[in-house]
């Protein structure tokens, strides 16, 4: 169900983008590490992981459109445009109401083409709303599924 709340890609695919070679590749070393991971894996807990999607935070500030592209000849101005938006309204305060936080964050993140540094920092966010959850698991939902996981805030209500 998170998945398709948060429109994000199946864990089982494996092409364009290859989240499941993702999974394949991150879960056995998250098992390893030893790491908590609230609601799924217990662990230690100075170490938490939880999932972020920066794709749920950047349609809540900008809709539907597009922000990046990994290849170069389809990184166009709009996508450079969209990256400013999604940062110009973080830095403007439009997460404060729903995330409690301020966030300084220099221009040039949305100089990135990719989208890599602009998507760490709404990893970043995502982490710091969970963190702040830490009290009542972290913000996981109530009637998330233990087979499924959750991402860390996966319905922003910000807008």
């Amino acid at each position: 169900m998170t998945d398709k709340r948060a429109h994000s890609i199946s864990p089982q695919k494996l092409y364009g983008v290859p989240v499941g070679k993702m999974f394949y590749e991150g879960a056995p070393r998250l098992l390893e590490a030893g790491v908590m991971i609230p609601g799924l894996q217990i662990g230690d807990p100075r170490r938490i992981v939880v999932e972020a999607y920066p794709g749920v935070l950047a349609r809540a500030l900008i809709g539907r459109k597009s922000y990046k592209n990994d290849s170069r000849r389809k990184q166009t101005p709009a996508l450079h445009k969209a990256r400013e938006e999604i940062l110009d309204k973080i830095k403007q305060g439009a997460l404060k109401q729903h995330y409690d936080l301020k966030i300084a964050a220099p221009s040039s993140l949305a100089d990135d083409p990719a989208g890599d540094s602009l998507d760490a920092l709404l990893c970043a966010i995502q982490a710091a709303f969970a963190w702040q959850r830490r009290d009542h698991g972290y913000g996981e939902p109530p009637n998330s599924d233990p087979l499924e996981g959750w991402i860390a805030d996966p319905l922003p209500e910000i807008l």
